[in-house]
């Protein structure tokens, strides 16, 4: 599905990012990822998927973000599908936030995920060909007990994925976004077990999502069988 296609996937070490970059491993891609601190996990990564490369990248640095996927494209000439994937999250009410914690998820899920994109796009820009997938969140779509700022920046993808395929339409570049619900693993993890059972009560799956099934969206829409899809923000949560 992938056979061909260059993938760069942005926070490639955790639960979601490292199967999003192991499925599309498996579909074909050469995999580029990046990582922030991880040096150990982003190593174990590379060698189990053949043909990949990692790069370190902290998406609150803007000069960091620019150099590295600048010194990306030198080495690769073309990068032909995007994964916005990396973000965080804060276990925080909003009583007790203060700024420096609204800051730094802003600066990475935010202002880190539109400089990646800006960075990368010049690219597809110049070779008139390229899909985007950014990860969203069931957070930013429903009235759930989570972290204020994280439901506020991942709200904030869902317009940035509209915008963003009305703007590079005309270069034949693709933008959807794929909206996960309760996963098993990573964020899931962290889960009071009131509010898991919860969500697979009223979930049609009766269950939590796999990392896995998530990926295999994201592959088929990075893919040409979904050439037709863009502008689309497509949750991914069992039917709630």
């Amino acid at each position: 599905m992938l056979k061909g296609k260059r993938v760069f996937v942005s926070g490639g070490t955790g639960h979601l990012g490292s199967e999003i970059c192991r499925t599309c491993h498996e579909h074909g891609a050469e995999v580029v990822f990046s990582f922030h601190r991880n040096e150990e996990s982003a190593r174990k990564l590379q060698d189990r998927l053949a043909g990949s490369r990692s790069i370190r990248m902290d998406l609150r640095n803007v000069k960091s973000i620019e150099a590295s996927i600048g010194k990306l494209y030198d080495e690769v000439g073309v990068i032909h599908v995007l994964v916005n994937n990396a973000a965080i999250s804060q276990i925080m009410p909003l009583p007790l936030i203060e700024e420096e914690d609204v800051d730094q998820i802003m600066d990475i899920n935010i202002k880190g995920t539109l400089f990646v994109t800006k960075n990368v796009v010049k690219g597809m820009i110049r070779d008139k060909t390229g899909a985007i997938v950014n990860i969203g969140s069931i957070a930013g779509t429903r009235m759930l007990d989570v972290p204020v700022t994280y439901a506020m920046t991942k709200a904030a993808i869902n317009g940035f994925t509209f915008a963003l395929a009305g703007e590079l339409k005309r270069f034949g570049i693709r933008v959807n976004s794929v909206v996960p619900g309760l996963l098993d693993g990573g964020v899931g993890q962290g889960v009071p077990e009131a509010l898991r059972k919860d969500f697979i009560d009223h979930c049609a799956a009766g269950r939590a999502g796999r990392a896995g099934e998530v990926a295999e969206l994201i592959c088929f829409l990075a893919s040409d069988r979904a050439s037709y899809i863009t502008g689309q923000n497509i949750s991914v949560d069992g039917g709630i």
